[in-house]
């Protein structure tokens, strides 16, 4: 018996709408929100201002602000785009991919195996990039000002980025190279060179978790190949930086976020 979720457009990630699905709106669904996460960060200054500080607390609370500002008022702008291309639908696979993928992830971060090769072949760690590693209790000592700071972060982290992220990896690039009418293709017929642009992206965005991010993409890239639906990416993506955030605030492992 056939899977019905593969067999219909929608839930596969394809639109019934064709008129739609082939505006320019629908196209640029895909790729804003993620730009402006981009754009905020190129140009809003967090450097810090004073010696010994890891980044200017207040720039980068403004930082975390406007991206879940701007980010949230592009999703909404786009709703009827997104849900035309990507009807609701998750299933528990979701839930135990994302819940998979913290593992995967937090286990090798914390084994440093990037720094370990790098340093082998004789290099400086140094050459990998370190993400911002802000302590919210250091950089904000008011308990208003940390308690602002964590929701926003939190909400940029789960929410905004795995929609913004999904929708310009899986909605965007994986397809936009399999075909030309790239809108139509359903997430389940993305084939190699799909796959293997969306692992290169992913590389190339975390270059210092360089084996978490391939083996992380690897798992949701099966996810979506398996169910065909792009919300249980989303899910899974959420839930892995859902846990990913509070291992890193239980644990103070600042430098994983």
């Amino acid at each position: 018996m056939s899977d019905p979720q593969k067999d219909d457009p929608a839930a596969a990630g394809a639109s019934v709408d064709s008129g739609d699905q082939s505006s320019w709106r629908s196209k640029a669904a895909m790729i804003v929100p993620l730009a402006i996460f981009f754009a905020l960060g190129a140009v809003i200054d967090t450097s810090p201002k004073v010696d010994g500080d890891v980044i200017d607390a207040s720039a980068y609370l403004t930082l975390v602000a406007a991206r879940v500002l701007l980010m949230t008022g592009s999703l909404i702008f786009f709703t009827r785009q997104i849900a035309t291309q990507f009807q609701w639908s998750v299933d528990r696979l979701g839930v135990i991919v994302g819940i998979v993928g913290a593992l995967l992830w937090i286990g090798i971060c914390e084994m440093q195996i990037e720094r370990g090769g790098i340093a082998w072949l004789g290099l400086s760690p140094d050459w990998l990039p370190e993400r911002e590693g802000v302590n919210p209790w250091m950089a904000f000592p008011g308990a208003g000002e940390r308690g602002v700071f964590l929701i926003l972060r939190f909400v940029l982290l789960v929410i905004c980025v795995p929609i913004a992220e999904e929708l310009f990896m899986r909605g965007f690039l994986m397809r936009a190279v399999e075909v030309e009418d790239w809108t139509r293709l359903p997430l389940s017929q993305i084939g190699r060179t799909g796959l293997v642009v969306g692992t290169v992206y992913a590389i190339a965005s975390h270059p210092g978790e360089a084996i978490a991010a391939t083996l992380w993409f690897s798992l949701v890239s099966w996810l979506m190949l398996r169910t065909g639906r792009f919300w249980n990416c989303v899910l899974a993506h959420a839930i892995t930086n859902l846990l990913l955030g509070v291992y890193v605030c239980l644990f103070e492992r600042w430098w994983l976020w």
